[in-house]
């Protein structure tokens, strides 16, 4: 006698269409969060380099007296492929021959006040590190297009951090203070 087996399992074609349209669903819900997710995971960049920056300034403070804004003079050398440019908008230096200080560096990059002027042009490495091209595809904003920069004094400097983190976004921009008071000046995430 011969045993003849008509179950057939599978799938039809409108389980399968269902499935694919609540992956598309949960897909078209998910991509643009996961876009400002990365974009808030990038501005730790800018505080870590301007946490780096701020203890830099900070011993050369406690050397000095003054503040300066190279980065040669405070022994700031930013490394890796950096995102932000991160710096200061003038080269000013209230550290003197009174306070003990008398050697301002004169040639690159000790003398370097930015990040995009140690590094060198977007892609070059340069100095251990080099600039990234943002979200949009340019090179970080310069410096004094920070919101909220202020001139160096003797006890107080600004220095800020500025990038293009998310595409829809303008610049993001940071600063940190003497006081180590951590600002999202502009924020460049949607």
């Amino acid at each position: 006698m011969k045993y003849v087996r008509n179950n057939q399992a599978g799938f039809s074609l409108v389980e399968l269409m269902v499935v694919v349209a609540i992956i598309g669903i949960l897909a078209s819900l998910a991509i643009p969060s996961i876009g400002k997710y990365m974009a808030k995971a990038r501005q730790s960049e800018a505080k870590t380099q301007l946490s780096s920056l701020y203890t830099a300034e900070k011993a050369f403070f406690a050397e000095y007296t003054a503040y300066h804004s190279m980065f040669g003079a405070v022994g700031y050398s930013p490394e890796g492929r950096l995102r932000y440019n991160v710096g200061f908008n003038t080269v000013t230096s209230q550290a003197t021959a009174a306070n003990g200080y008398n050697t301002a560096p004169t040639t690159a990059p000790g003398n370097a006040i930015s990040t995009s002027a140690y590094c060198g042009a977007a892609g070059a490495m340069a100095n251990n590190c080099s600039t990234l091209n943002g979200a949009t595809n340019t090179a970080p904003a310069a410096i004094s297009a920070v919101t909220g920069m202020a001139a160096m004094t003797t006890n107080t400097f600004v220095a800020g951090a500025t990038a293009v983190v998310h595409q829809s976004g303008g610049n993001d921009d940071w600063t940190i203070n003497e006081q180590k008071l951590l600002l999202n000046t502009r924020i460049g995430i949607p």
